[in-house]
């Protein structure tokens, strides 16, 4: 496999796969949200505890319909989608991923 030069970078690739690389994850919390919510709607039960706990805090949820997993499972996915990212930094070297802090 050869380098490729700097000036021969199609910039308009990285910023397409960045906006893949964002829009993908949140549509499929969105799915997932969804999924939840008809499960919650047609009435599925089911007998489904967590547990979830830190230094400073904890909270359980017995009981719950699997819907309800599917719809917070989606909304955590969808908020960890839109608050980490990429950052692209373009230099006379091309452009540079960098993982968001």
């Amino acid at each position: 496999m050869k380098n490729v030069q700097p000036y021969n970078v199609n910039h308009n690739l990285a910023f397409v796969l960045y906006y893949l690389f964002k829009m993908l994850p949140m549509g499929l919390a969105g799915m997932a949200i969804y999924l939840g919510y008809k499960l919650f709607i047609l009435g599925v039960t089911g007998q489904a505890s967590i547990t979830v706990s830190t230094e400073t805090i904890g909270g359980q949820l017995l009981n719950a319909a699997p819907g309800l997993f599917f719809a917070v499972g989606g909304i955590v996915a969808l908020i960890i989608s839109v608050w980490k990212g990429v950052q692209i930094d373009f230099n006379n070297h091309g452009p540079v991923f960098k993982r968001a802090e």
